[in-house]
């Protein structure tokens, strides 16, 4: 059985965009394909990445140039798509469950729920209706980047505010 972990459309466009924890997004993402984990997300990833690029171009934040090469640098990542017949059905249940207004969101959850697999967000109101009830759903916040001690030096984790932990220091516990 393929090991994989399923990515939002949140977590997917820091990868591209710069925001708050695209750090953590980038070393999700390195992590898995380094372990070999397959990075999954339902059909509609592609067009949801897509809209937030075309947002920062809309308001100048984005040059429509930069606009297509964040585009192009979002291509060249592996994310498999997967439209399991009951995707649909499963997102809809998962949507009137939980009071969602869209079923948007509900399909990554349906997909990691369909999958037995962890769904990595940066949408806080996602992860705040979801996660009490379905522990699989994952705050990139909360993310572990890896230490690398390739020298022998001592390196610097993380803190969830985006600062250093300095050496001999602990890391923030995860919340």
């Amino acid at each position: 059985m393929t090991l994989m972990v399923c990515v939002d459309a949140s977590v997917a466009a820091k990868w591209v965009l710069p925001e708050i924890h695209q750090e953590k997004a980038l070393a999700l993402v390195s992590d898995l394909e380094e372990g070999g984990i397959e990075v999954i997300a339902p059909p509609h990833l592609p067009v949801e990445v897509t809209n937030a690029i075309h947002k920062r171009v809309y308001y100048q934040a984005l040059t429509p140039e930069e606009g297509k090469e964040a585009l192009r640098s979002f291509e060249q990542f592996q994310v498999s798509i997967y439209a399991l017949p009951t995707l649909y059905e499963e997102a809809l249940e998962l949507a009137r469950a939980y009071q969602r207004r869209t079923v948007y969101d509900s399909h990554y959850v349906a997909l990691a729920k369909l999958l037995s697999c962890d769904l990595w967000t940066a949408d806080k109101e996602l992860y705040k209706i979801f996660s009490p009830q379905l522990p699989f759903v994952k705050w990139i916040g909360d993310y572990q980047i890896k230490k690398e001690e390739d020298d022998g030096r001592e390196t610097h984790s993380k803190n969830s505010d985006g600062g250093e932990n300095l050496p001999g220091q602990d890391p923030e516990p995860v919340s």
